[in-house]
């Protein structure tokens, strides 16, 4: 299975690679040839470095708390609604339909899955997931770039073992709206809306947290 990850931003700041044979690039459109190109031949896992689910909460006082496991140890927790996190979630809406539904013309015969602990193994296999490396490469002309290899990079280490992909049922919140899920269906992906529900999987950097749960902006 090739890994790729888009860390999202404006036309002029956004930065993605893939693995096995590697490549980046700084444009959505050679994202989506390099990934139809790729699920032609086998599964791929795409992740996106923005939020890609928000909380099901019954108290309106904690509905911007942040999400399960956000914040790592002796970290402050800043959730998903706080600057960051709320910026990337919002270009999120319009990056990832337009990714989806572009890749939909090219793969129309394609799957998508949630399932982490069930990875994809058959071509036009599209597994979704939602990472986290912001700001940890320099501040160079390539750190979108960075940040999106460095991603790739933690998802092959999280899913390197049976033993690994069921620990990582912790990245999940227990009670979702999936917005990932919600792209899929508006893009002609799959028509089942129990998957708004779906639980999302969050793959952070070792370097960002010693707690392997969660998102921090």
């Amino acid at each position: 299975m090739r890994v790729a990850v888009v860390d999202i931003g404006s036309a002029a700041n956004i930065g993605w690679a893939i693995d096995a044979p590697e490549a980046s690039g700084t444009t959505l459109n050679e994202l989506v040839r390099v990934v139809a190109h790729a699920l032609g031949r086998g599964p791929v896992a795409l992740g996106f470095e923005a939020p890609q689910f928000v909380p099901m909460r019954d108290d309106p006082l904690k509905l911007t708390h942040a999400r399960f496991g956000e914040a790592g140890s002796g970290q402050r927790p800043r959730p998903f609604s706080a600057a960051a996190g709320s910026s990337a979630l919002v270009t999120s809406l319009v990056v990832v339909p337009y990714v989806l539904n572009e890749l939909r013309k090219d793969v129309p015969g394609g799957r998508i899955t949630f399932d982490w602990t069930r990875p994809p193994s058959a071509p036009g296999e599209l597994l979704l997931f939602e990472a986290f490396v912001s700001g940890q490469s320099d501040q160079g002309p390539d750190r979108h770039m960075n940040d999106a290899r460095r991603a790739v990079f933690d998802f092959k280490g999280a899913m390197k073992s049976s033993s690994s992909r069921s620990s990582h049922s912790r990245f999940a919140d227990p009670n979702i709206f999936n917005l990932l899920a919600a792209a899929v269906l508006r893009t002609g992906w799959s028509d089942d809306i129990k998957l708004l529900s779906a639980p999302c999987l969050v793959v952070r950097s070792a370097d960002q947290t010693r707690s392997p749960q969660g998102r921090a902006e």
